[in-house]
């Protein structure tokens, strides 16, 4: 093909309306989408992993999340960053939101990739449809800005949340284990006696605490099974508690002694937070005061006076 036919194909290209782009678009992404599936369905039933079934036949099947595990990979590579750092930092909010299966981290790559790709639709749509509306840029940057970091945003809200859930949990299970090693029981009992009865009112920490007794059934010890704990669930508050347990392993303290002396302190710094709290309230009260209140009291208060002005003037 040479220039001046590449040319005349380019200007033929530029003379097609508006809707021909559109439904030209609408065939890209809907080959894009496809083509995903396909690479799920072909991860799932590829050839070396049927072949490797057979001659495993015996063995037990794979769980569900091994398969779509297996699925992912195939898609998430597309997505997956260079940096081993961001890797770990992804993997690690996926821990702290509760999703400890490894296969997560495909999932999340390929989630990603899926929003990348509408959102890449969903830009080249607004520029086609909106050519001569005044909020059309905006769109395109938004449908750009949750195509690419829609997932990430997500995810920061789930490990907010679930770190608010465990943090309002960990006063009651200081209490209770309180209770529970001042009445005779040993540390790994008490905690899963702990874990036992927040199991409803408390789940995410409830099991927070199974995997710690798991641990040191396991021969872990127990400063650095609460400090993995610390790390799983972000909760930086208990970083005290591991440092005091730490210290009263080494000099033989009074493992009760110490869960009371750490836990009044917990008390106190969570009534200094509320009082922080309560002391911002007035500072962030007077911006909605002064942009919709006291707007409103003027004219409430003035608009009577003003308006029998007006007519006296007239």
């Amino acid at each position: 093909m040479n220039v001046e036919s590449l040319l005349s194909s380019l200007a033929s290209i530029g003379d097609l309306n508006r809707d021909t782009l559109f439904l030209l678009l609408i065939l890209v992404g809907t080959v894009l989408l496809v083509f995903a599936i396909g690479l799920i369905i072909l991860g799932v039933n590829s050839p070396v992993k049927r072949k490797l079934k057979a001659i495993g036949h015996s063995q037990s099947n794979p769980q569900t999340s091994e398969k779509l595990g297996s699925a992912l990979q195939n898609v998430a590579p597309i997505m997956v960053p260079n940096s081993k750092k961001e890797r770990e930092s992804i993997a690690s909010q996926l821990i702290q939101a509760g999703y400890h299966d490894p296969t997560y981290l495909s999932l999340f790559y390929a989630l990603k990739l899926f929003t990348t790709l509408f959102g890449l639709f969903g830009a080249a749509a607004s520029f086609f449809l909106m050519q001569e509306s005044d909020f059309m840029f905006i769109t395109i940057i938004f449908a750009l800005f949750v195509g690419l970091f829609g997932p990430n945003l997500v995810l920061s809200k789930l490990v907010s949340d679930r770190r608010d859930k465990i943090k309002a949990a960990v006063p009651d299970g200081l209490d209770l284990l309180v209770v529970c090693t001042e009445s005779g029981l040993g540390f790994n009992a008490a905690l899963r006696r702990i874990a036992d009865e927040l199991v409803v009112s408390h789940p995410d920490f409830a099991f927070e605490l199974d995997t710690v007794c798991a641990k040191i059934q396991a021969g872990v010890e127990m400063p650095v099974a609460f400090k993995e704990l610390v790390d799983r669930t972000g909760v930086e508050e208990l970083t005290g508690l591991v440092s005091m347990l730490a210290h009263a392993s080494k000099v033989g303290g009074s493992i009760a002694q110490t869960l009371r002396d750490y836990t009044e302190d917990y008390r106190d710094k969570r009534n200094q937070e509320a009082e922080e709290v309560a002391a911002k309230i007035p500072t962030k009260m007077l911006f909605p005061m002064v942009l919709f209140i006291w707007p409103c009291f003027f004219i409430v208060a003035l608009g009577p006076g003003l308006i029998t002005l007006f007519d006296a003037l007239q």
